[in-house]
């Protein structure tokens, strides 16, 4: 599973998604852009976005959206059309504006949802949160606040579970998901306004230290493929949590990964050290998302 450059050049690519024309999108963060990119590597900015978009996924309405983190400014999430015109779609909850919007995953109902990890600072880490939103902009709702640096985030090929990465601690927690926009377990605490940790129950599994799990995406029988920046490995997981191997790709500052291709069994993985984007084949096909 040697890696092979797709393309380079990019300015620290992230959120990569696959669209069923072949386009591979993916986010530059530092250039605050959307870029396309073809099949035998060549690109084209598909959409300005300002800000820095950060994490992608595609919509079975075929738009965009984009959790942009909005750089030095507070963040907000994204929508853009199949000719490139952007909009905001959501920009706080409740009067509270959001602090960095960073990844984000469609689920079957007409919504998605999406990680705000808190700020870090001189003064320590703030808990970061958990939203869920309707597509059609019609409502943004906060499920829980107990996370150190929530980043990446997928669902389980049953569509029952979330699972979040927390960057900072490294753990990767499994979710039981009671109904659309609904976790088992968390939104009893936070009605009340106590603070509420997952019970032990939850954590699925840990990525050691020094990595940093930040994107990730499942195959077909629910393994999990997380991107450990810091290392420059993706990091696999049985459903279970248990590790199963590694797929070890140049640059340490690996950021996030999707399937894509004809068979499905393409994964691309971004890398924003090295600013490219390298494909593996992987040996079975990847989870299909609600993009269709």
């Amino acid at each position: 599973m040697s890696p092979k450059v797709l393309t380079d050049g990019l300015q620290f690519p992230e959120g990569p998604v696959w669209a069923p024309d072949g386009t591979l999108y993916v986010t530059e963060i530092e250039g605050g852009c959307i870029a396309a990119i073809a099949a035998n590597g060549t690109k084209r900015t598909f959409a300005s976005t300002g800000g820095a978009p950060n994490g992608a996924a595609l919509g079975p309405d075929g738009y965009l959206y984009v959790t942009n983190n909005g750089g030095r400014e507070p963040g907000y999430i994204q929508r853009i059309d199949a000719q490139g015109k952007v909009e905001k779609l959501y920009e706080q909850c409740e009067g509270h504006p959001f602090q960095g919007p960073n990844d984000l995953v469609m689920d079957a109902h007409g919504g998605f949802y999406f990680t705000d990890p808190g700020p870090v600072s001189r003064e320590g880490i703030k808990f970061g949160h958990l939203y869920y939103a309707r597509r059609d902009g019609s409502q943004v709702k906060r499920l829980q606040y107990l996370f150190y640096l929530p980043n990446g985030i997928a669902l389980t090929p049953d569509d029952s579970t979330l699972i979040v990465l927390e960057s900072v601690t490294g753990r990767v927690w499994a979710i039981p998901i009671e109904s659309p926009g609904t976790l088992a377990q968390a939104d009893a605490g936070a009605r009340s306004g106590a603070p509420r940790a997952w019970p032990v129950s939850a954590l699925l599994t840990t990525v050691p230290q020094p990595a940093a799990p930040d994107g990730m995406c499942v195959d077909a029988v629910g393994n999990l493929l997380i991107c450990a920046h810091n290392s420059g490995v993706v990091s696999v997981h049985a459903p279970n949590g248990t590790p199963l191997s590694q797929i070890v790709v140049e640059d340490r500052r690996l950021t996030n990964c999707c399937f894509g291709g004809d068979d499905f069994r393409t994964l691309y993985i971004t890398e924003s050290g090295l600013g490219r984007v390298v494909t593996v084949q992987w040996e079975r096909p990847g989870l299909r998302l609600h993009d269709r």
